[in-house]
C-alpha cells in the first residue's frame, strides 16, 4: 500500500494525472520526476511515468522506470504485466513471457497476465501452450470474452474443433448479441461437422454485424458441409468479388466449380481474373497450381508457380508448391526448389519436409533420414516424419523399416458388424450404398485428393438425413475396437500411442468410375485409416489386383524405386484398418460405364484416458 501523499503532493499528481491524459507527457513527467525528489515510496510515480514512457514509444525509459517500481514493490502483478509488454515491444519476447509467467505465479488465474502471455504465444504459433495458460480460467468460469475468444481461436488452431465449439457457446453465454462470438461458432461447428447447426448460427451472425466477406464465407463452408452446392457456390461468388485477395475463399470456389464440372478453365476463372489485375498475389498462383496439379496438368503447375518466382524468388509459398509439384516429375527439380526454400525459411516445417521428400527422390537416403528422425524427435505423431523414415530405412536396407512397415501385424481387414435396424450386412450394405449413391452428386474430385476419376463426399453421420449413414459409427466401432486391441502396445509409432479410446477425426465417401483409381498416399494427422468396401464392380472379382488397396508404394519416384509391397482384395462389407502414415493406394479397374467402386473412409485418432 502506498502511503497517502501529502496535500501539496496530491495535488500536483492529479495535475500530472491529467497532462498525461491530454496526452502532454512531457509537462507531466517534469511534475512525476520532482515528486520522486520527495515522495519516501514513489511506486504509484514509477508506475505513472512507466506508462508514460511506454504510451509514447520510449521503450528503454518506459523499463526504467518500471523496474524502479518494482524494486519497490516486487510482488506488484500489474506491475509485472505492464514489463512484459515492455519487453515484447522491445521485441524481447522470451523476456516477456517470463515477466507474465511471474505474474501468474503471484497470481494464479489473473486475466490481463493469462491475455497478454496467450496473445503472444497465439502469435508465435505456440497454440498448444497457450491453451494450456487459458484452460484454468475456463474451466474455473472465470474466463472473460477475451479469454474466451483467445482459447476458442487457439483450440481452433490446435484443430480441436468440437472444444473450441464448447469455449464459443461459453462466450455466447456471456455476451448472446455477440455477432463474432457466433460466426466463430458456426466456424468451429463446421470444422467439427455439425453443418446445419453451423448454418443456422453464421446466419444469426451476420444479422448481428452484416454480411460482410469473412462471415459470408463463414456461411458458404457451412452449405458446403451441407452438400448445398449451388447455395455455397453463390456465396463464394460474393466474397471472392468483393474481396479478391481472399485466398481461401477463391480455394473453396475453384475446387467447388472443379467438382461439380470438371471444367478446370471454368473452375480458374475467378482465380485468373484476381491475377490480371494483382498479380502479386502468390497465393492465389499456389491455388490455381494445385488445381491443375489435380488435373493431370503438371507441366501447366509448375509453369503457374515460375511466373510467380520470376518476380518473387524468396516467396516460401511459392517455393513450397514448386518443390512439391516438381517432386511428381522431376526430383532433381524438386531439390532444387527445396533448397532455396530452406535457405529463406530454415526453421520452417514445411520446408523440412519438402527437403527431405526431395532428398528421397534423388536417392539420398541418408540425409532424408537425418530430416525424419528430427521432425520425429520433434513431434512423435508426425505422420510425415514416420512415412519419410520408413522410406529413407527401406532405401538403405535398414531391417529396421519393418518395424514401422509391419503389414501383417498393424493393417488388419475384417467384416463390419451390422447395426441396429437391419437384419443382416447385404440389407445394411444395399441401404447405405443406395443413400451414399444419392449423396454423390459431384462429377470430379476435390483438388488435393488421392482420388481419379471419381467423386468424394464429406460425411458427418449424426447430422444426415439418412438412417444408414447415420448408423455407420455403429457399424464400425466394434471393428475399431478390435483393431486396438489386437495391435496392443508398444514403443512403435502406432501401438505407442494405443490409449484403447478413439474418436473419429473424419469421414468421407469415395465414388470411383472406370479407370478411377486413388494416388498413393498417406495421412499425416492420423493415427488409424481406413477403407471400407461396399459396392465393387465386376473387375475386383475377376481380373487379379484391378481395384485392390496396395500399400508402400510412395507418390513421387525414388532413387531406388520403392515399389507396392502388401495388397487386400476388397469384399463387400470389409474394412481395412491401417496406420495413418502407410503409403496406400489402388490400382485401377476396368469396366463398363456404369461400373462403380464405393467406399467410405475415416481417420482415427488417439482419445484421452479417464
Amino acid at each position: 500500500m502506498v502511503p497517502p501523499l501529502s496535500p501539496p503532493s496530491a495535488t500536483d499528481l492529479r495535475t500530472a494525472i491529467g497532462l498525461l491524459q491530454s496526452g502532454r507527457h512531457a509537462e507531466a513527467r517534469r511534475i512525476l520526476h520532482g515528486l520522486l525528489q520527495t515522495h519516501p515510496t514513489p511506486g504509484a510515480i514509477q508506475r505513472l511515468l512507466a506508462g508514460s514512457f511506454f504510451q509514447t514509444g520510449d521503450h528503454a525509459q518506459a523499463e526504467q522506470a518500471l523496474r524502479a517500481w518494482l524494486l519497490v514493490e516486487p510482488g506488484n502483478v500489474e506491475a509485472q504485466v505492464l514489463l512484459g509488454r515492455i519487453l515484447l515491444a522491445s521485441g524481447r519476447p522470451m523476456e516477456a513471457e517470463r515477466a507474465w509467467r511471474q505474474a501468474l505465479r503471484l497470481a494464479p488465474g489473473d486475466v490481463p497476465a493469462a491475455s497478454a502471455l496467450a496473445r503472444m504465444l497465439l502469435m508465435a504459433n505456440r497454440a498448444e501452450d497457450a491453451c494450456a495458460v487459458l484452460e484454468p480460467l475456463f474451466q474455473a468460469d472465470r474466463a472473460t470474452p477475451e479469454i474466451l475468444m483467445l482459447h476458442g481461436h487457439g483450440l481452433t488452431s490446435l484443430g480441436q474443433a468440437a472444444q473450441a465449439a464448447r469455449v464459443f457457446r461459453r462466450w455466447l453465454q456471456i455476451e448472446p448479441g455477440n455477432g463474432e462470438a457466433r460466426l466463430r461458432l458456426a466456424a468451429a461447428l463446421t470444422d467439427s461437422g455439425h453443418h446445419a447447426e453451423a448454418a443456422t448460427e453464421a446466419r444469426a451472425g451476420i444479422a448481428r454485424t452484416g454480411k460482410t466477406p469473412e462471415a459470408t464465407f463463414v456461411l458458404a463452408r457451412a452449405l458446403l458441409g451441407q452438400g448445398r452446392f449451388e447455395e455455397a457456390e453463390t456465396e463464394l461468388r460474393q466474397v471472392v468479388r468483393a474481396q479478391p485477395a481472399h485466398d481461401a475463399a477463391q480455394a473453396n470456389l475453384a475446387e467447388l466449380v472443379w467438382m461439380r464440372s470438371g471444367d478446370v478453365e471454368a473452375a480458374c476463372a475467378e482465380l485468373d481474373a484476381a491475377l490480371r489485375r494483382q498479380p502479386q498475389l502468390h497465393a492465389l498462383r499456389v491455388s490455381k497450381a494445385g488445381l491443375l496439379l489435380s488435373a493431370r496438368r503438371d507441366a501447366d503447375a509448375l509453369a503457374v508457380v515460375d511466373a510467380g518466382l520470376r518476380v518473387a524468388d524468396r516467396d516460401p509459398g511459392l517455393l513450397k508448391a514448386a518443390s512439391t509439384i516438381a517432386l511428381e516429375f522431376d526430383g532433381a527439380r524438386a531439390l532444387g526448389y527445396a533448397e532455396r526454400l530452406l535457405a529463406v525459411v530454415p526453421d520452417d516445417y514445411g520446408s523440412r519436409v519438402a527437403f527431405g521428400n526431395a532428398s528421397l527422390a534423388v536417392g539420398r537416403a541418408h540425409t532424408a533420414l537425418e530430416v525424419a528422425e528430427s521432425l520425429h524427435q520433434a513431434n512423435p505423431a508426425d505422420g510425415r516424419a514416420v512415412a519419410m523414415k520408413a522410406d529413407a530405412l527401406r532405401m538403405l536396407g535398414d531391417s529396421r523399416y519393418r518395424e514401422l512397415l509391419d503389414y501383417r501385424g498393424l493393417v488388419h481387414a475384417m467384416t463390419i458388424d451390422v447395426p441396429d435396424g437391419w437384419p443382416d450386412l447385404a440389407a445394411y450394405l444395399a441401404d447405405l450404398v443406395g443413400d451414399l449413391t444419392r449423396s454423390h452428386t459431384l462429377r470430379a474430385h476435390p483438388v488435393g485428393n488421392s482420388l481419379r476419376e471419381g467423386s468424394q463426399v464429406q460425411l458427418a453421420p449424426q447430422d444426415s438425413g439418412f438412417a444408414s449413414i447415420r448408423a455407420f459409427p455403429q457399424a464400425i466401432d466394434g471393428p475399431i475396437r478390435r483393431y486396438m486391441e489386437a495391435i496392443g502396445h508398444g514403443p512403435d509409432p502406432m501401438r505407442s500411442r494405443n490409449t484403447g479410446r478413439y474418436r473419429i477425426s473424419g469421414m468421407w465417401s469415395v465414388r470411383l468410375r472406370p479407370h478411377g483409381f486413388h494416388i498413393n498416399h498417406y495421412h499425416p494427422a492420423g493415427w488409424i485409416s481406413s477403407a471400407c468396401y461396399l459396392q465393387l464392380p465386376p473387375a475386383v472379382a475377376q481380373r487379379h489386383g484391378e481395384g485392390w488397396i496396395q500399400f508402400g508404394e510412395s507418390a513421387f519416384p525414388t532413387r531406388p524405386v520403392l515399389g507396392p509391397e502388401y495388397f487386400i482384395k476388397p469384399e463387400p462389407g470389409l474394412l481395412a484398418l491401417f496406420p495413418s502414415y502407410m503409403w496406400h493406394g489402388t490400382v485401377p479397374f476396368s469396366g463398363a460405364p456404369e461400373d462403380r467402386r464405393m467406399t467410405i473412409a475415416f481417420d482415427v485418432v488417439p482419445a484421452a484416458t479417464g
